[in-house]
């Protein structure tokens, strides 16, 4: 009996399922470099969007409220911060899309107690923008975060 060409197929294209402490490399528009985005609430229901940050080396200037060192995740090989500032909605849909599509790749997730960390600095921070702050209070208080 032959296998059905089926079970070899099925499994070629596997569509990216990103969650809450996901990372995902995007590369900055015009420039090989990427940086490491991190999923710091699950999906709106509602919106279908998702709260994401990114990772960017430590310089004289940064917002320093949270500092990662090498070996606290696969990507960070030098002093990281968390670059509140830039912290945006996006559609989760579209994210996805990107990976699938090559454009992003997935990377490892946060650990559970890094994830709470970047989570916590995004409400200390007084460089997160209010609107951020204020949608990820309410995914709080709705378990979505």
């Amino acid at each position: 009996m032959r296998a059905s060409p089926l079970w070899r197929t099925s499994w070629a294209h596997i569509d990216a399922m990103l969650a809450l402490g996901d990372t995902v490399l995007i590369p900055k528009p015009g420039q090989e470099k990427s940086h490491l985005w991190v999923l710091v609430t699950a999906v709106d229901p509602q919106s279908g969007e998702v709260i994401i940050v990114n990772f960017t080396t430590q310089r004289p200037h940064s917002d320093k409220t949270v500092i990662i060192q090498q070996g606290e995740h696969r990507f960070v090989d030098r002093p990281t911060v968390v670059f509140y500032s830039d912290a945006r909605f996006t559609s989760l849909a579209s994210l996805e899309a990107a990976v699938n599509q090559g454009i992003a790749n997935q990377h490892d997730p946060l650990n559970p107690a890094l994830l709470k960390r970047v989570q916590e600095g995004l409400l200390k921070s007084p460089l997160t923008p209010a609107k951020i702050k204020t949608a990820f209070g309410e995914a709080q208080r709705l378990g979505r975060a």
